[in-house]
């Protein structure tokens, strides 16, 4: 990776850091935490547009990946608010509190999906494992300080220092798990699995995974 592009992630997780809060400001018609902002509606589709435009390239690639972690970063830290009540939930615009179950899953859900999209980019991207492991645990060390400086932080870097490890190591076994179905399968008569391979995957990715950071972010409410 050439320094430009490692410039540009890192200014594009600052703006993603801060984009949620936009709703207090610039879009306060929104509501606070809309589910505009909070999310990665705004930059998925974005993204989706440049590359419709064939405004596709290195940078564009690194500025969504960067935008993406400093999203989940922010929305590891809003998992936690004194109460769930007011301004702590998601907004449906205009004005519209959707509560607190439906405010966890879809930040819970969107910080899987802002991660996994992003680091599934950074392996495509960056071939060397080493500058992919810089990032990563530069990502950490931001996060632990933009945790600390808000209340409540010790519950907000657990969750960071578990799901964010999780989903870059359960990440890396897909990626070996797609480089071995390369390879010629094995004929086996009569054996027919539901469960192992593609829909292990699948299953492990969409349901067991956010499950796990649900109970989790449970276990650590309670001592919190």
């Amino acid at each position: 990776m050439n320094k430009p592009n490692l410039i540009f992630l890192y200014i594009s997780l600052l703006a993603g850091l801060q984009f949620p809060d936009f709703d207090l400001h610039i879009f306060a018609f929104l509501g606070h935490r809309s589910i505009l902002t909070h999310g990665i509606i705004v930059p998925y589709f974005l993204y989706r547009f440049l590359n419709n435009r064939k405004i596709s390239n290195d940078v564009l690639d690194f500025v969504y990946i960067g935008f993406l972690l400093g999203i989940a970063l922010h929305l590891c830290a809003d998992l936690f608010p004194k109460a769930w009540i007011g301004f702590a939930l998601i907004m449906f615009p205009p004005w519209i509190p959707m509560g607190a179950p439906f405010s966890i899953i879809w930040m819970l859900s969107n910080l899987i999906i802002a991660l996994w999209i992003a680091f599934k980019k950074l392996r495509i991207k960056e071939d060397n494992k080493k500058v992919r492991a810089y990032i990563f645990y530069s990502v950490i060390i931001i996060g632990v300080i933009y945790m600390v400086i808000d209340s409540n932080f010790v519950s907000k870097i657990i969750l960071l220092l578990i799901s964010f490890p999780l989903i870059w190591i359960y990440g890396n076994r897909g990626l070996k798990f797609v480089k071995k179905e390369q390879k010629p399968p094995k004929i086996k008569k009569n054996k027919k699995k539901f469960f192992g391979g593609f829909w292990t995957y699948l299953i492990g990715s969409l349901i067991v995974f956010p499950a796990i950071l649900i109970v989790i972010i449970y276990l650590i409410s309670l001592f919190s």
